[in-house]
C-alpha cells in the first residue's frame, strides 16, 4: 500500500470551562481522509508520545488528533508546572476539553467519521464522554483500561480528602507519588527505575524517564479529581444509552499490573456484553501497559489499523 504525506500543526483550543489546552494533529496531506482518531493521553505523559503511531495512522489514510489534559505536557508548558490542576471542577475540565477537541474536529471536518482512542486515565474519559454526552462517535478504544472496586475506591478518597486536610490541594507528595507507582512496579523483578510496568523495552522505558514531561509527581488535588472522576464515570456507565452498534475494542496487555494482567479488560468487556453492545472486541497483547510502546508495538498498530478500517462500515 503506498504511504501518504502527512501535515503536522500544533495549536490551543478553549473549552466551555474557559481552560486552554493543547493539541497537535497530524493529517494526510493530499489523499481523502478514511476517518479521524482523537487520542486522550493517559496520566504522566503527553500527545507527543503517540506521534509514530499517529504518523502510521496517517500514512494509511487516517487523521489523529491529541490533547495534553490540565497539568501536562504543553498545556502545563514547563515541567515545574506538571502534576497540578486548579480548582475544584478538575475532572470536569479535562472531559470538557475531550468534548471541545470532538466538537471542534466536528465542526471542520463534519463529513468524516470520528474515532476515540483512550489510554489508561484518559480511557475512564473516553467511557465517561461517551457515557455522558449523545455524540456520534465511529467507534471507541479503551487500552490499558483499569476497574476500581467501590471499597477501594471509597478508601482511596478517606485517604486523599485526609491527606488535603493536613497538607492542602497543591501540596505534592513524594512519598505517595512513589508508592503510586512503586505498587505496579513491584511485579517485576528487574526495577532499575520506577516505570519497567510502563514497557518490556528498555529503550522505551529510558525515553520515558528521560523525558522531563513524564513520570512527574502529581498533586494532593489532582487525586482527588482522578478519583472523583472514576467515580462519576461509574455512575455514568450504570445504564449505559449509547447506541449498541457501537464498535468497541478493549485491549491490554497480559503483563499489565495497571490492568490486573489483563482481568480487567475481560471485566469491562463483560460490563459492555452485559448492556448489549453489538460490535464489542477483546484483545489481549503480549506486552506491559503502554502497548503503543512495547516490542511488539508493530503488531499492535497493524491490529488497531484493521479495526479501524473494519469499523468504518458499521452503523
Amino acid at each position: 500500500m503506498e504511504m501518504q504525506p502527512v501535515r503536522e500543526d500544533s495549536f490551543f483550543l478553549s473549552s466551555s470551562t474557559n481552560q486552554r489546552f493543547y493539541v497537535q494533529s497530524i493529517l494526510p496531506e493530499k489523499n481523502k481522509t478514511k476517518g479521524i482518531v482523537v487520542i486522550i493521553p493517559g496520566m504522566a505523559e503527553h500527545a507527543g508520545r503517540y506521534r509514530d503511531f499517529a504518523c502510521f495512522l496517517t500514512k494509511n489514510g487516517f487523521g489523529v488528533y491529541a490533547c495534553d489534559h490540565p497539568g501536562q505536557g504543553q498545556t502545563a508548558g514547563s515541567p515545574d508546572r506538571t502534576g497540578f490542576i486548579e480548582g475544584h471542577r478538575g475532572w470536569q475540565i479535562m472531559l470538557e476539553n475531550v468534548r471541545a477537541l470532538y466538537t471542534f474536529i466536528r465542526k471542520n471536518r463534519p463529513e468524516i467519521p470520528v474515532f476515540v482512542f483512550g489510554h489508561s486515565m484518559g480511557s475512564i474519559l473516553a467511557r465517561h464522554f461517551t457515557a455522558l454526552y449523545p455524540v456520534y462517535i465511529q467507534g471507541l478504544v479503551l487500552s490499558g483500561s483499569f476497574m476500581m472496586g467501590a471499597l477501594p475506591l471509597t478508601l482511596a478518597l478517606t485517604l486523599i480528602r485526609l491527606k488535603i486536610l493536613f497538607e492542602g490541594s497543591k501540596k505534592k507528595s513524594r512519598c505517595f507519588n512513589k508508592l503510586f507507582y512503586w505498587n505496579f512496579n513491584r511485579h517485576f523483578k528487574a526495577r532499575p527505575t520506577l516505570f519497567e510496568w510502563i514497557s518490556s523495552s528498555r529503550k522505551e522505558v529510558d525515553q520515558y524517564v528521560s523525558d522531563p514531561f513524564c513520570g512527574f509527581e502529581y498533586s494532593n488535588g489532582f487525586y482527588r479529581h482522578l478519583l472523583k472522576g472514576i467515580a462519576a464515570t461509574k455512575r455514568a456507565e450504570h445504564l449505559l444509552t449509547y447506541r449498541k452498534s457501537l464498535p468497541v475494542l478493549i485491549m491490554s496487555g497480559k503483563e499489565d499490573p495497571v490492568g490486573r494482567f489483563g482481568k480487567d479488560a475481560v471485566k469491562l468487556h463483560k460490563k459492555y456484553f452485559d448492556q448489549n453492545f453489538q460490535n464489542l472486541s477483546l484483545k489481549i497483547f503480549s506486552g506491559r501497559h503502554e502497548l503503543l510502546h512495547e516490542q511488539n508495538k508493530e503488531a499492535v498498530y497493524d491490529y488497531l489499523l484493521e479495526w479501524f478500517e473494519d469499523s468504518l462500515g458499521v452503523k
